[in-house]
């Protein structure tokens, strides 16, 4: 049993931080929330005007035809201005029709998060996090289908096996087989 993780590669991107963003002078007195926080609205100005995506204050959401996913973002009370401000970004896939399932559909796929040192982040370590985000999302388009979930559901071995677990996306997969037809 292994969590679920996604290959990424740097997205090369040409990016400008908002006006007036604190991205743009830290200092070592920059505090770690202040960082954080900024980091969570230039995700959510990149991901603002595309297709199927939503974005909220500390998370983004796709929505597919059979699932969502969603890509929240979260930091660390172990912070230390100047020196160390965590970005971990989790990320979680739920069914759309969340009828007879549990804990609001999710499909407990064991989705590795991955943490980020944003304390001195640039274009380049934004366009990291950014090509990890967008792997998710391919991933989660990827297994938006019968097929697609049917070939991970034959090909891991989830670290979450619980009963709840297992019956949701028993349920899941169920109901994609009788509408992707």
């Amino acid at each position: 049993m292994s969590y679920l993780d996604v290959n990424f590669e740097k997205k090369d991107i040409k990016w400008k931080w908002a006006d007036n963003s604190i991205l743009d002078h830290i200092s070592e007195h920059t505090a770690p929330r202040d960082i954080f926080e900024a980091v969570c609205f230039e995700i959510s100005r990149y991901y603002k005007d595309q297709p199927s995506i939503r974005t909220y204050k500390r998370k983004i959401k796709w929505i597919g035809r059979f699932l969502n996913a969603e890509i929240c973002f979260f930091s660390s009370h172990s912070n230390m201005a100047g020196r160390y401000v965590n970005f971990e970004i989790v990320t979680d896939g739920c069914s759309n029709d969340t009828n007879g399932m549990e804990h609001k559909g999710s499909l407990y796929l064991g989705e590795r998060p991955r943490n980020f040192d944003v304390h001195d982040i640039d274009t380049e370590k934004f366009g990291q996090i950014i090509g990890y985000i967008d792997a998710w999302i391919d991933f989660f388009r990827s297994i938006d289908s019968y097929e697609g979930f049917m070939k991970l559901m034959n090909e891991t071995e989830f670290v979450f096996a619980d009963e709840m677990s297992v019956n949701n996306r028993r349920i899941f997969l169920d109901r994609i087989s009788k509408k992707d037809q």
